[in-house]
This record gives C-alpha cells, sequence and structure tokens, in this order.
C-alpha cells in the first residue's frame, strides 16, 4: 500500500494543531505561526521535542535520525515542515 502523500500545507497545518492540542492548551493568548520560536517561546521543552519527535514518526511514517535531533531544526513550524518534507521526499525517491 503506498505511503500518504502529504503537501507542504498538509504538514504545516497538522503540525500547528497538534503543538497547539499537546503544549499549548494552557497558553491560549499565544499565537502560533510559522515562525514562531518554539522553544525560546516555551512552547515546547526539551522533552516536548521528543514528544513531537514521537508523533511525527507516528503521523508521517517517518524516522528521525539521532544526529537530526538538533534545534535548529526544531526551531518553528517551518523549519520541522522542512526536515518532515525531506524525510518524506526521501521514502518517494
Amino acid at each position: 500500500m503506498p505511503a500518504e502523500r502529504y503537501t507542504e500545507q498538509d504538514v504545516e497545518e497538522i503540525l500547528k494543531n497538534q503543538i497547539s492540542k499537546e503544549f499549548m492548551y494552557d497558553k491560549p493568548e499565544v499565537i502560533l505561526d510559522n515562525e514562531s520560536l518554539l522553544i525560546e517561546e516555551e512552547i515546547i521543552d526539551s522533552l516536548g521535542i521528543f514528544v513531537l519527535i514521537s508523533f511525527i514518526e507516528e503521523q508521517f511514517h517517518i524516522k528521525i535520525n539521532p544526529d537530526e535531533v538538533l534545534l535548529d531544526n526544531f526551531e518553528n513550524i517551518d523549519t520541522i515542515k522542512s526536515l518532515v518534507m525531506s524525510k518524506l521526499g526521501s521514502i518517494e525517491a
């Protein structure tokens, strides 16, 4: 069975929904956009990164390698989306 195909917009929406639901339920005053600095703005902490990685791996059927678990890859929605899209692209190749 072929893997589900995701557009960048799909990935972005899924990530925003999950981050809002999982990490921002107690921060209604915070507006999440693609450039929100997730760690710097204390939306996600270091443990939260691993929770998010687990979700991403399950949701998109990809594997994030230990050497990819860098703050630069999880700085904001755009950087996470880029990582996911690069992994999805390597599956299709």
